[in-house]
């Protein structure tokens, strides 16, 4: 990944919650699995935490109904994918495979991995490994499994749209929501957040990019 820069908080924007307190205990308590994740996956520690907080509130077992389980909440169906992408790519590194290798996931001849379960999803250093990875891939406009559609997630300026990634990440890539965060002509989070249909996508960009929101309290 190039070296971006954020504006945070963003213009307009006001998180409807405080993330003072919860984003400390998150970095307190999964520190050493964030750090890891960010040197691999270039996604820096700030924007890991941040994903957490408003996905599970640092809770490992968030979601344990559904689909999207633990810390960073991503889809465990499509999670194989996406890792035989990276692997595809050549984007995993010796550290990455080797740490994903300890959870008894490897890739055979043909790049092929084993199904993620939710047993998997609930262990925290595995979750937020394979969200970085998630992540890795959205910061470079990439998805499904590392298919391209333009250069969505950098502007002009080179500026990283988190807002972006943000509504994929949370959306998908493919509906009206991803379409928008993907080929919209929003120039600002704010737009972006006042287009989409969903109000929790439109919370979700205030919650990190907004004031008080757990970007901003960690500058």
């Amino acid at each position: 990944m190039a070296d971006i820069f954020l504006s945070i908080p963003e213009k307009n924007l006001i998180s409807p919650l405080d993330f003072s307190t919860l984003i400390p205990d998150i970095k307190k308590k999964y520190g050493p699995f964030l750090k890891f994740a960010s040197e691999n996956s270039k996604i820096p520690v700030e924007v890991l935490a941040s994903f957490i907080a408003v996905e599970s509130g640092g809770n490992p077992k968030a979601g344990m109904n559904l689909i999207t389980t633990g810390l960073m909440q991503w889809n465990r169906n499509f999670a194989a994918n996406t890792l035989e992408g990276e692997k595809k790519l050549g984007r995993l590194t010796p550290a990455e495979q080797e740490k994903l290798a300890s959870f008894g996931i490897t890739f055979d001849k043909n790049g092929k991995t084993r199904q993620i379960t939710q047993a998997d999803q609930v262990k925290p250093e595995l979750n937020i490994l394979i969200g970085s990875i998630i992540l890795g891939q959205l910061a470079d406009s990439l998805f499904d499994g590392g298919k391209f559609q333009g250069k969505w997630a950098v502007d002009s300026n080179n500026k990283l749209r988190l807002d972006r990634m943000i509504a994929v990440y949370n959306a998908g890539p493919y509906g009206n929501i991803g379409s928008l965060a993907r080929k919209g002509n929003h120039a600002t989070p704010y737009d972006l957040a006042q287009a989409v249909n969903n109000a929790t996508t439109k919370s979700y960009i205030a919650k990190i990019l907004g004031k008080n929101g757990a970007m901003d309290v960690q500058k």
